[in-house]
């Protein structure tokens, strides 16, 4: 069953972004592309040549193969099919496997020796220790009601204060790890404000057909997370939650501007701050 589910995560994830590429557009008045067009760059991309800067090492070449790693087995640990990882891995071992990833990818823009991939390194590095103390302690207060820290465990009363502030965390982890506005933005590549595009900058051909096929699939599986944090347990609740948080994603990338790049901390900051006081909430609660 595990393996049907990440083989559903990998066969849908570019159409989640293609559908809310699409839904962004149309909100704002343009026709957008179809939502089948991330299949079709994808393939156009593994199609080309693969090319790196001269004199770099084995380690952005590798890089591209280790990120879709982490992110299949992102879509592995979800605790939505039986056998999934999620019934070993505990909320710690997540974070360690987003660590990898992120730090692989930021290794290797290093090592391309772009200013801008250095810049945008620096930039990823400094605000994932702001995402991901909050990741931890926002699904720490997801779990607090189930069986453990195991992702199989986690349960969360949606309608109760500190459900609804343990959501809009993870929701605001969700735009920070998924690169999407207020924290970036996926459509530009200026680069004086790219985070997460300035990584790949230097990639080409079938490396970055990987690269973007990791990304999108990350991002299915931060939404399927999200669901489980929501009511319903069967699967078309989880595909509805997911439906929903992506079109509250584009709502809010159609509503809200790019913030300036030193004001990010201070999202990422209310963020940690309302996971926090979604436990706070839930422990006080119950001792009332």
């Amino acid at each position: 069953m595990v393996v049907l589910q990440v083989l559903a995560i990998v066969a849908f994830a570019p159409l989640i972004q293609g559908a809310m590429k699409l839904l962004r557009a149309r909100l704002q008045g343009r026709p957008g592309p179809p939502a089948i067009q991330p299949y079709r760059d994808i393939a156009k991309l593994w199609a080309r040549e693969a090319l790196l800067p001269h004199g770099t090492s084995i380690i952005p070449l590798c890089a591209p193969g280790v990120a879709l790693g982490v992110a299949v087995t992102l879509a592995a640990t979800l605790p939505l099919a039986r056998g999934s990882l999620g019934n070993v891995i505990d909320i710690v071992g997540l974070a360690f496997l987003l660590a990898l990833g992120r730090f692989v990818l930021t290794l290797a823009a290093l090592d391309s020796r772009s200013a801008f991939g250095g810049m945008a390194a620096s930039r990823e590095m400094t605000f994932a220790s702001l995402v991901e103390p909050t990741l931890l302690i926002a699904l720490l207060g997801g779990a607090a009601l189930g069986h453990g820290t195991l992702l199989g465990g986690l349960v969360l009363a949606p309608f109760g204060l500190a459900g609804m502030l343990a959501i809009a965390a993870f929701f605001l982890v969700v735009l920070a790890e998924t690169a999407r506005i207020p924290i970036d933005n996926q459509e530009t590549h200026y680069e004086l404000t790219m985070i997460d595009e300035g990584l790949v900058l230097e990639y080409s051909g079938w490396q970055l057909a990987m690269l973007q096929a990791a990304a999108q699939i990350r991002q299915l599986s931060f939404l399927l997370l999200a669901s489980l944090l929501l009511p319903g347990s069967a699967w078309w609740a989880h595909v509805a939650w997911v439906a929903l948080l992506a079109c509250a994603i584009s709502l809010v990338e159609t509503l809200f501007a790019k913030v300036r790049l030193f004001e990010v901390p201070q999202v990422l900051t209310t963020a940690f701050i309302l996971a926090a006081a979604s436990i706070a909430t839930r422990v006080f609660g119950s001792l009332i």
